[in-house]
Formats: structure tokens, sequence, C-alpha cells
């Protein structure tokens, strides 16, 4: 074995951090390895073992290192070719032993382990229970940092449609969970018609869908969960409340979408009688007699679908539930 000073030095640097009080380090060519407050005698193998692993250590971190420097300098001059590094077998288990059982993935993680599995020779992937699990415990963790994403929005106070939209985006499963029917995302802020000859007052649709078939559209609205639904002063005391104006504005909002879009685009576009849905506002912040009414006036209101956000929430919660059971 050859000692080298740099890795003997991280060696006793991490030895002389972890045991403060250490006087002597021994190295024994036959006994076993020992440790106490005072004196450390290692095993000349168990001392070769762990300086090998040091330099894999070290040479790893040298290359990343050197690989994001260039890449980084690729991004302001064309005279510094950017790098990539090849992952060896053994290299992703490697890594992954560092870390505990108890992982959190984000969906850029999610997809580089599929991405990962779809490079794998099929003759090495086989779809057994353990499989099927493991995939299990992918889609659960992503669905756990979409939930935390979620709650994230759903606490801020002021109307954030704009970052609502763009969640909605990046996430398009959830909404197309909401359909009965297979649907095929068509545009974000999609215009449905509506323009005068300036030009103005034009129609635009937060999310427009075609269903599987592409003989119909869906029409999808994005409010905030901020939003009110229902008055909190009854109309008529003491149980009868009526729709908050964000609520009634919303609708005729959507209403107006559906009937524009039928008139200006029906035409070229095959539309039967295009499935409009409203999300907004949260039911969990009325009480007994306002949820009343509100489901009520959603059950009566047969030309617009309302679905609130707290209950897309519970519906991914759902998911993650099943998958984990």
């Amino acid at each position: 074995m050859k000692l080298t000073v740099g890795k003997l030095k991280l060696l006793m640097n991490f030895i002389y951090q972890s045991f403060p009080e250490v006087e002597k380090v021994i190295v024994d060519k036959n006994g076993s390895s020992r440790f106490s407050a005072k004196t450390i005698t290692f095993n000349f193998q168990d001392l070769e073992r762990v300086l090998k692993a040091i330099s894999k250590e070290t040479r790893t971190y040298e290359t990343r290192k050197k690989t994001a420097i260039a890449n980084e300098l690729a991004k302001v001059t064309q005279k510094v070719s950017p790098r990539t590094t090849k992952l060896s077998k053994g290299a992703l288990s490697h890594h992954l032993s560092f870390y505990s059982d108890d992982v959190s993935l984000s969906e850029a993680d999610v997809d580089a382990v599929l991405s990962l599995i779809s490079l794998t020779p099929s003759l090495n992937v086989s779809v057994t229970e353990n499989f099927i699990q493991t995939k299990d415990k992918i889609n659960v963790a992503y669905l756990d940092d979409v939930i935390k994403k979620f709650k994230e929005l759903m606490r801020v106070k002021n109307d954030n449609e704009k970052n609502w939209q763009s969640f909605f985006e990046s996430h398009g499963w959830i909404l197309a969970n909401i359909f009965p029917f297979q649907v095929v995302l068509k545009g974000r802020e999609a215009y449905v018609g509506g323009k005068t000859i300036e030009n103005k007052e034009g129609r635009v649709v937060d999310f427009l869908y075609q269903n599987g078939f592409k003989d119909n559209y869906a029409l999808l609205e994005i409010k905030t969960h901020n939003k009110t639904l229902i008055r909190k002063k009854p109309y008529r005391a003491p149980d009868t409340f009526s729709a908050h104006e964000d609520l009634s504005g919303a609708i005729s909002q959507c209403l107006d979408q559906k009937s524009t879009f039928l008139t200006d685009m029906g035409q070229k576009y095959k539309a039967l009688d295009p499935k409009v849905i409203l999300v907004v506002g949260q039911k969990s912040n009325l009480d007994e007699n306002q949820a009343s009414c509100f489901e009520l006036l959603r059950s009566n209101q047969k030309n617009v679908d309302i679905v609130t956000f707290d209950e897309l929430l519970e519906k991914i919660k759902g998911l993650k539930d099943v998958l984990q059971t």
C-alpha cells in the first residue's frame, strides 16, 4: 500500500475530531483494530481499506469539481467545452449507500431515476412484486413533494393565480384527473375568441383540453384558494347563504368563455357541448350551513363543474394512501 500525506491527513483529522483525547495511533500488522479513548490501534489491512476508500472518494470529488467548473465556464465562454462524467458500474449504489432510507425525492430526482431504469437492459428488469413496490415508493416520494408544494401555495395570502397556473402546468395529471374521461391538454392561456375589430376583449381560458376521441373540448378556469365561495352574512337567517361575488363572477366568466368558444370556434373546431370546470376557493373555510348552501348551489349548477383547491389536495393525498397500502 502506498501511504500518501493527503490520505493520512484526512484520516487523522477525522480521528482527532471524533476522539479528542487520543494520544497514540498504532499500526499493527498482525493484531486486530482496537479503539479506546487515548489509544487507537489499526490492523494494517483495516487501515489499508480505509485509506483506499478515502482515495477513491477524493478522486471522485476532484473529477466532479473539475466537471462542475468546466460546465459553468462553458456557459460563459465558447472557449471552454462542457464535460460529462461516465456513471460506472456500482457508482450509483455506492453513492446511495451514504444516505439513509428516509429519502425525499423531487420531481427532477424521480425523472433522473426513471431515465436510468430506462437505460437498463430489459433482461435485467422484471416486473415482480418487489419491482412494483419500488416504483410505488418512487411515486409516493414524488407525491410527497407535490403535496408539499401544494400546501406552500395554499399558505400564500395574496391572489397567486399565475403561480397556481405554473404549478398545474408542471403537474398536469392533477387537473386531468378531474375529468371523467381522457383528455389532452391543447393549450395554457388559450384564446377562445371574442376579439373586436380593434383586436381587443379577447377571451382567454387558463387551460383548454380536448377529449380522447377529439370530438369535444373542455375549458378549465383556475382562480385561487383565497377566493370566497359563500357570503358570511346569511341571505335569510339563520341558515340560508348566497354565493359570494368571487364565485358568481367566476361562474359568469366561465359561461362567457364557453359561449364565445362555441360561437367563434365551434365551426372551425369540433366542439359539441364543451365541459367547463372552475377551480376556486376552499370548502374547509365554510361552516356547516355555508357548506350545505355551497353544495346545493354546486349540484344545481349544470353548466360549470366547481372544484375547490382543498378538494384537489385531498385527491392527491388519497392517491398517495392508495400507493402506500
